[in-house]
């Protein structure tokens, strides 16, 4: 609904929505009761014995996006999911970004924006530090020669949790992300990298498990069971298999 809001603008015809919240949520529950007919089944927040779900799911979908139009006032949005993909030193894969705001705030300047719709902000800031080496260090594929950064004389500093659901407290901006070291950064995704390729990477249980179909068939969520026994094949293919 935001990225639709942003278009129109984009388009000439100003900051107007063309499709209700209705119309965006419902023709994503009929493709989702094609999947799982049974609602309750579906991952939904809030807790176990108050889920937000069904008229609920949608009040917050509107009071979500009300919250994200607030926001965006203080912004000049320069940039919508823009793609920061690139190398960063000393990993040998590029690193995978889109991000989902680039922009200018009233008040901090350039900066990267993610949107979080949950009740807590990120308990680190390594996705907004990612994006900030991407866009801040001259690589071959980032390069620095993004179109509003004119050729690398632009930097970013401050990055944002666009807080937008409204049990969420404001997140602080992050700060100082012109001084993430981009090299350790690069040496953290090769090292997982290593991982990936040796197939070492530990599965750990934790709250979503409780939501997952393969629970049955882990060995984890499921020990000793013959079914998880006969379906987890980590033993023989390696984490996460």
């Amino acid at each position: 609904m935001v990225e639709e809001y942003l278009k129109a603008d984009d388009q000439g015809s100003g900051y107007v929505l063309t499709r209700t919240a209705e119309q965006v949520f419902y023709p994503l529950i009929e493709k989702q009761l094609k999947v799982d007919p049974i609602d309750v089944n579906w991952l939904s927040g809030g807790s176990q014995d108050d889920p937000v779900i069904r008229d609920k799911a949608l009040d917050l979908v509107k009071r979500c996006y009300e919250n994200a139009l607030a926001f965006l006032e203080d912004i000049d949005v320069w940039e919508v999911e823009y793609e920061a993909t690139g190398m960063l030193p000393g990993c040998e894969v590029p690193v995978k970004a889109f991000v989902d705001i680039v922009g200018e705030h009233k008040k901090h300047g350039p900066v990267i924006v993610d949107w979080k719709s949950g009740k807590q902000k990120p308990k680190n800031n390594l996705q907004l530090e990612t994006y900030a080496a991407l866009l801040n260090t001259s690589t071959p594929l980032s390069g620095n020669d993004h179109p509003f950064t004119d050729h690398g004389s632009l930097k970013f500093d401050v990055g944002l949790w666009a807080m937008v659901n409204p049990d969420a407290p404001n997140a602080r901006p992050v700060k100082g992300l012109t001084e993430v070291d981009a090299s350790a950064l690069g040496a953290r995704y090769q090292a997982a990298y290593e991982q990936i390729k040796k197939k070492v990477w530990k599965a750990q249980a934790g709250f979503h498990c409780r939501f997952c179909v393969q629970a049955p068939n882990c060995l984890i969520e499921s020990p000793g069971t013959k079914r998880a026994t006969y379906y987890d094949r980590s033993e023989d293919e390696g984490y996460p298999f």
